[in-house]
């Protein structure tokens, strides 16, 4: 089979050091399946890997942290089956992961798609899916009727966000430096503070009569930290997924007297088991339109052997969803 191979840390972003090279098809221990992959979103995650910039790293190893597929070997009762899987930390860093023709995987970790989402747009849900669920649901534990903003609308975590706020029946505001228009699919309004034109902090209190954010997701960091915990609303939350600075100042007193939170998120830490819950947690959503994928438009989509191009395009910031489809 065909897989990309990175054998050692890449040098620079120039030279990233990808390899489309002929490997055996990987063993099929009992309870495994055998996934002919169909799609594997590029996540910025995947290009840091490659760069030495993630925790856990094997050298060397097939990187692609999602993946979607066709179970082509295994249990009987998944063969030709339609899978999905991925988000954690441990395909494509720590294990060979999904840029590949072929991946075997434990059946505990594998789960059926839904019909409504096709295989090539189901290979990208993974890394931001999770990371937004982790955040919104299992640590702020987001209900409907509060007031969800996030910073960083669309980016794909933002995104990802944005569309379980909606469907759980949150309201939802929107911070773009880019422009005033949120790019994503809702299922409910999304109001949008354009940081270029409108001071953010003044907005979104404005916005809120006032009384700040039940939640803010800032998909940025340090940049918007101050801010976040300015414009929160008494017990409120902010989730934390990424930062430039790693030291921030924090007002304590208006921290403990507001009863607000802090909340940290990473899916690196967990593993394909986990991730495969958190999947069938998010199906229901999927399957029901309320969530959708990110739209594997043109020239988005690659073959392994322009896998360069596809990290490519990811570091140099791309908005959209970038695909790898091995079966190009």
């Amino acid at each position: 089979m065909k897989a990309i191979r990175v054998s050692e840390q890449a040098t620079s972003e120039d030279d990233l050091g990808l390899e489309c090279i002929e490997l055996e098809t990987p063993p099929l221990p009992g309870g495994h399946c055998l996934i002919e992959i169909h799609s594997s979103g590029v996540n910025p995650s995947d290009a840091k890997g490659v760069l030495g910039k993630m925790p856990n790293l094997a050298w060397p190893r097939t990187p692609g942290r999602d993946y979607a597929g066709l179970v082509i070997d295994g249990p009987s009762h998944l063969i030709g089956k339609q899978v999905w899987g991925g988000g954690g930390g441990d395909l494509g860093m720590a294990l060979d992961g999904a840029h590949a023709q072929r991946i075997a995987i434990e059946a505990e970790a594998v789960r059926e798609k839904p019909d409504r989402v096709s295989l090539i747009e189901a290979g990208g849900v993974g890394v931001p899916f999770t990371c937004a669920y982790l955040g919104l649901i299992d640590g702020a534990m987001a209900r409907a009727g509060e007031t969800v903003c996030v910073f960083g609308a669309n980016g794909k975590v933002g995104e990802a966000a944005i569309q379980i706020a909606a469907m759980i029946g949150a309201r939802i505001i929107g911070v773009e430096r880019r422009g005033s228009v949120y790019r994503g699919h809702a299922s409910g309004p999304v109001e949008i503070i354009d940081a270029s034109a409108e001071d953010v902090g003044e907005g979104l209190m404005e916005r809120t009569g006032g009384l700040g954010a039940d939640i803010i997701f800032n998909t940025v960091g340090s940049p918007y930290f101050e801010i976040g915990c300015a414009c929160l609303a008494k017990r409120g939350r902010q989730i934390i997924i990424s930062t430039l600075d790693q030291k921030m100042p924090f007002n304590l007193h208006r921290f403990y007297r507001g009863n607000q939170r802090l909340i940290g998120v990473s899916n690196m830490d967990l593993d394909r088991f986990a991730c495969a819950e958190l999947f069938e947690k998010l199906t229901p959503g999927f399957a029901s339109g309320a969530l959708k994928p990110y739209p594997a438009g043109p020239g988005n989509v690659f073959a392994l052997g322009e896998a360069g191009a596809a990290y490519g395009k990811v570091l140099q910031g791309s908005k959209d969803r970038i695909f790898i489809d091995p079966t190009r």
